[in-house]
C-alpha cells in the first residue's frame, strides 16, 4: 500500500511539474513567438520607373496622346512631358543656341506637360537640367513617318533620343506611318510597351545600355497583315527609285537585313542608332 501511494505521489509530482514547465514557457513568449513574428514582413512600395516623355512635332499633335496614354496607365510608372512647343519635324538633334524658354502646355487629351520654345533636343536638356528630372528612360514619338535608314539622321524623334544617350539616359524613339492610323499607332505603342517591360529591370538598377538608342520603325500596313518584329540595322541608303514609306506587307523577305528591307516587306523593325550619324 505504501509504494502505490509513493508512485502516486512521484506521478503526480511529475505532472506538476510539467504543467508549470509549459506555464513558464508561455509567460516567456515560447518558443512559438519568434517563428510567428518572422513570418511578419512588409514590402518596400516598388520604385517608379521614371519616364521623359517627348516628340518632334510638337505638344499639339494628336500623335502624342497614343503613346503618351499607354505609358501613364502603366503601374509604378511615373510620366513627365516635356514636349516642343510647336512642329520642328526634321531638326535632329540640333540644339538652340542661349537660354531656351518654356512654359506649362498641354496635349489635344489634356494631359498638361511642359512647352518648350526650342527643339526636340532642347526638350532633354530642359528636362534634365532645368526641371531637375532623374529619368530611367527618354521616350520620344509616336511620330508619323517611319525614321529608318537615311532618315535616322534627320529625325528629331531619333534627335531626342540620341541627346539622352549623350548624356546617360537610355532612350527609346517610336516611329510609324505617315497617315495617323490609329490602329498602326497603338499597335506600335504596344510594342514599345512590350520592350519597356522587358527592359524594366535594367532601367531601374541603371543597367540598360546608354550607348545607342532604341527605335521601332512600323509599317504602312494593317495590322492584321504585319509580320513579327526583326531585330535589323540602319540601311546605309535607299534602292534608287523606291519609295521609303511603302510595303508589300506580304512578308516577302523572310529575313530582312536592315530596317527598309523590313519595312518594305512588311515587318516591323528594331534597331540601334548611334549618337553621331
Amino acid at each position: 500500500m505504501r509504494r502505490s501511494l509513493d508512485i502516486r505521489a512521484a506521478a503526480a509530482a511529475l505532472a506538476l511539474a510539467s504543467l508549470l514547465a509549459a506555464c513558464g514557457s508561455d509567460d516567456d513568449g515560447g518558443d512559438d513567438a519568434p517563428a510567428a513574428a518572422a513570418t511578419e514582413t512588409s514590402e518596400a512600395p516598388a520604385e517608379p520607373l521614371r519616364i521623359l516623355y517627348s516628340n518632334d512635332d510638337g505638344i499639339t499633335n494628336p500623335a502624342i496622346d497614343v503613346l503618351l496614354g499607354r505609358l501613364s496607365a502603366l503601374p509604378d510608372v511615373e510620366v513627365t512631358l516635356v514636349a516642343p512647343a510647336d512642329q520642328r519635324s526634321g531638326s535632329s538633334d540640333t540644339r538652340s543656341e542661349g537660354v531656351v524658354t518654356y512654359q506649362e502646355g498641354a496635349t489635344p487629351a489634356g494631359v498638361s506637360g511642359t512647352a518648350v520654345n526650342g527643339f526636340p533636343a532642347d526638350t532633354v536638356v530642359v528636362g534634365l537640367d532645368e526641371l531637375d528630372l532623374d529619368p530611367h528612360l527618354v521616350v520620344s514619338g509616336i511620330n508619323p513617318g517611319q525614321n529608318i535608314g537615311p532618315f535616322a539622321a534627320l529625325s528629331g524623334t531619333v534627335g531626342v533620343g540620341r541627346t539622352a544617350i549623350r548624356r546617360g539616359v537610355p532612350a527609346l524613339a517610336v516611329s510609324a506611318n505617315l497617315q495617323l492610323d490609329q490602329e498602326q499607332f497603338e499597335f506600335a505603342a504596344e510594342l514599345a510597351l512590350d520592350w519597356i517591360e522587358e527592359n524594366r529591370d535594367a532601367l531601374l538598377a541603371g543597367t540598360a545600355q546608354a550607348d545607342t538608342v532604341t527605335s521601332i520603325n512600323v509599317p504602312a500596313c494593317p495590322v492584321s497583315s504585319m509580320g513579327e518584329l526583326q531585330e535589323t540595322v540602319l540601311a546605309e541608303s535607299f534602292p534608287e527609285g523606291a519609295d521609303p514609306f511603302a510595303s508589300t506587307c506580304d512578308q516577302s523577305n523572310p529575313d530582312p537585313v536592315t530596317d527598309y528591307d523590313a519595312l518594305a516587306a512588311g515587318y516591323p523593325s528594331i534597331e540601334q542608332v548611334p549618337a553621331d550619324l
